[in-house]
């Protein structure tokens, strides 16, 4: 009673005040709770807080407070809870507070109460509780292992749902079409247990019938039937049907490719399936032209020919020059599905100069690649190279090793090998705010060719990424470099080497100008790399985000040379607008506890890390 006289005080104030001192919610806040998070009540409510940045720029009022708008949002809390498993939910009176602006600061306090927990979980199929008999124990355990609610564990109504359609799905890649899958649940609020029968009518065994193929015009339909895992007779499963469609559209051939089981209104048994395809086009462009602090002026053009020279091969030529590249020309020959569904091929010869602010040389190669890939997560390749370099008044001097390996001073050959593997879960992918990522490689020179140099070289780099609120987002990455050569503690080949300092790196120095120079104050690089930053991500209006950042890092000379003692620091913010193909933005940063104070600007597509 107290709590609505006190509200229909404020709201008859509101009323009755001047269209000047009307009482706008300045803020909102709750207490109590701990299941749920304040940013995430903020989600579920309809509640504008007044802001003089979003009233200036963005034309965004607050809204006035009523005691209808207040009851709303409490009904809003108590079913955002309920979705939660908590029933018992009830409300104190809020703390309501009036500043001399007439502006309302309200706090929601809450008695989550205790959840509901699951107390058992039963299977009924076919109207028969058996579940030992009918299903596999393989099928019993994924069930068990893969359902989001547990006994003894909160009831969520999102985690209800979720095992709904696990269950159905697990039904279907047994055979059964036609299952569906219903529910009955007792639950009792005085001891917070609910007791959950799964009612699942199976249906009919069903097989996959005659399988068609249409839309295709320059693929075979033998190669598509090829990436079919299933034949007419099988069992049907919507599993299969899942995993033929990626790889359908791993051949890369095909913009659409859509899987159809025919049912008609008799339910048969044997279910003919209809691929149903459209190819991309053949020609497929890319042009660009921009400017960066570090490779200046830059052009590139991409043409991609599908089919080419192999009737699912692509082809395609690659051009660029900038400040960095003065020209790179690369041909590039993809085979996709050659062993396994998931891996390609690539052969990729190229002819490129660099222009780096330790060297400038001439490469002149080929590689060749087989990639795997596993999952949307986790993909693998192993690399095969032969390369030739030429320096073009070279910086940085080649060491007495290298130059054992070479012709004269200014050339030496590469061959050898790289391992590597991703794993990254981020999402979304190209602006993630939640998952990590974790990327290894490893180099072996001086394998095919007697005359190549023979050294290591390793890199792994992890990232991750905290969903803070919504918002506002926290980056960290971690990166480790480590290069030897393997008769002697001499220096790799400069394009070989670490450097550090740049757009991508400890963003308060200049490309790599962090680490070892040489008497002229030129980078040399080093055989050890140690970076790391931290960075904080606040969404400030909509497509515009705010960014402030620490990073630490160094080169040494030597392998295995990392010393914390001698890290550098800098710190900075950044700007940057939300694209389709992800942020672009600008960084400045400044060194801290250093001897260099000066301030570096950098232009970026995407976000550093």
């Amino acid at each position: 009673m107290k709590t609505r006289l006190l509200l229909i005080l404020l709201s008859l104030l509101s009323i009755t005040a001047n269209a000047q001192e009307l009482l706008k919610i300045r803020k909102i806040s709750f207490s109590g709770n701990s299941a749920i998070s304040g940013s995430k009540l903020k989600e579920e409510i309809n509640i504008e807080a007044s802001s003089k940045f979003n009233e200036r720029f963005f034309d965004k009022e607050a809204d006035l407070y009523t005691l209808p708008l207040y009851e709303e949002n409490l009904n809003r809390i108590r079913y955002a809870y309920q979705k939660e498993g908590f029933l018992n939910i009830s409300f104190n009176d809020p703390i309501v507070k009036v500043t001399r602006k007439n502006k309302v600061k309200l706090t929601f306090k809450i008695n989550e109460g205790e959840p509901i927990k699951v107390s058992s979980i039963l299977f009924t199929i076919d109207s028969v509780v058996k579940t030992k008999e009918l299903l596999s124990k393989k099928t019993q355990r994924k069930l068990k292992l893969q359902s989001q609610l547990k006994v003894n564990k909160r009831f969520r109504d999102e985690w209800f749902y979720e095992d709904k359609n696990f269950i159905g799905e697990e039904f279907n890649n047994m055979g059964y079409a036609y299952a569906q899958v219903k529910h009955k649940m007792a639950v009792d609020t005085s001891l917070n247990t609910a007791d959950i029968n799964w009612l699942i009518d199976s249906g009919k065994d069903c097989y996959f019938g005659p399988i068609m193929v249409q839309g295709n015009e320059r693929v075979k339909t033998k190669r598509v039937m090829k990436q079919v895992r299933f034949k007419e007779g099988d069992a049907w499963s919507k599993y299969e049907i899942d995993e033929t469609q990626k790889q359908i559209y791993n051949i890369g051939m095909f913009r659409v490719a859509s899987i159809k089981t025919l049912i008609s209104d008799e339910k048969p048994d044997t279910l003919p399936t209809l691929i149903v395809l459209k190819e991309a086009p053949r020609w497929i462009s890319r042009f660009g032209v921009g400017y960066g602090r570090e490779d200046k002026f830059r052009v590139f053009a991409d043409i991609q020919y599908l089919g080419f020279p192999t009737r699912t091969g692509r082809s395609s030529l690659y051009a660029k020059h900038s400040g960095l590249e003065p020209y790179n020309f690369q041909y590039k020959f993809t085979q996709p599905a050659v062993i396994l569904p998931f891996n390609s091929i690539i052969v990729n010869p190229f002819i490129m100069k660099q222009h780096e602010p330790s060297y400038q040389i001439e490469r002149t190669g080929v590689n060749l690649t087989f990639l795997q890939h596993f999952s949307e997560q986790f993909n693998t390749s192993v690399n095969f190279y032969i390369e030739e370099v030429n320096s073009d008044s070279t910086v940085v001097e080649p060491t007495l090793t290298i130059s054992d390996y070479s012709d004269g001073a200014d050339s030496y050959s590469k061959s050898g090998f790289a391992l590597g593997f991703i794993y990254f879960n981020g999402e979304p992918r190209l602006d993630p705010v939640t998952g990590f990522s974790l990327a290894f490689n490893i180099k072996r020179n001086g394998t095919f060719v007697e005359e190549s140099i023979p050294f290591y070289r390793s890199l792994i780099e992890y990232k991750k990424y905290w969903g803070i609120k919504p918002g506002t987002t926290l980056a960290f990455k971690a990166k480790l470099g480590y290069a030897r050569m393997v008769y002697d503690d001499g220096l790799v080949p400069v394009e070989e080497r670490f450097y550090a300092g740049g757009s991508y790196s400890v963003r308060g120095w200049a490309r790599s100008q962090l680490g070892p120079k040489d008497d002229a104050g030129v980078p040399t690089g080093g055989n050890s790399l140690l970076e790391g930053s931290i960075e904080s991500r606040h969404l400030i209006a909509p497509k515009l985000v705010f960014a402030a950042f620490v990073d630490a890092g160094n080169v040494w000379h030597d392998s295995f040379g990392y010393r914390l003692d001698d890290l550098h620091y800098a710190a900075g913010v950044s700007i940057r607008f939300k694209t389709p193909i992800g942020p672009v933005g600008i960084d400045v940063a400044k060194p801290i506890f250093d001897e260099e104070k000066k301030w570096q600007l950098h232009f970026n597509i995407g976000n550093p890390f």
